[in-house]
């Protein structure tokens, strides 16, 4: 996905340094081209050259996707948590957190799922799952899961006589 430098501006802006900041750049867009022209004095070599480079702009992540939420089987107690990666990461190493009723798990994930534990049986909660980058938090989704009931236990059965 090529472009032209974003304007005439940046191509005569007169920079003298080996360094600049350039503004204006759109996030999501990661092969954005620019011309950088170069003159060398004094070597018996006059520019303007001119070479082409990428620039990435870098953004917070968008919202992971498809979120599952199930009680695994057997367990009363625990949720298990799947989610699908943002399909924009931006452009950096992604982190996960994952929240139950709004309580952070204490664990930063790299993956896509998560077992949420110590919870109580037969409950509803909310889950939120955060990605993010070294420049803050993306959006989040949401969804519900409900624990599995207490299975009764042996003592609490009555005897069926016939």
């Amino acid at each position: 996905n090529e472009t032209d430098p974003p304007s005439d501006a940046m191509k005569r802006s007169g920079i003298t340094d080996t360094s600049t900041t350039l503004t204006g750049l759109q996030s999501n867009t990661t092969n954005y081209y620019v011309w950088v022209a170069a003159e060398i004095l004094g070597a018996g070599v006059q520019g303007p050259y001119s070479m082409r480079t990428s620039i990435i702009a870098y953004s917070v992540p968008g919202a992971p996707t498809n979120l599952m939420i199930s009680p695994p089987s057997g367990s009363c107690d625990q949720l298990m948590v799947t989610w699908t990666a943002p399909s924009h990461t931006g452009e950096l190493p992604l982190k996960y957190r994952v929240y139950g009723n709004d309580t952070f798990n204490d664990t930063l994930i790299y993956n896509t799922t998560a077992t949420l534990s110590d919870l109580t049986a037969n409950t509803q909660y909310t889950v939120r799952v955060v990605a993010f980058n070294e420049l803050g938090d993306g959006e989040n989704v949401t969804g519900r899961g409900r624990t599995r009931p207490k299975a009764p236990s042996i003592s609490s059965l009555s005897a069926i006589s016939s």
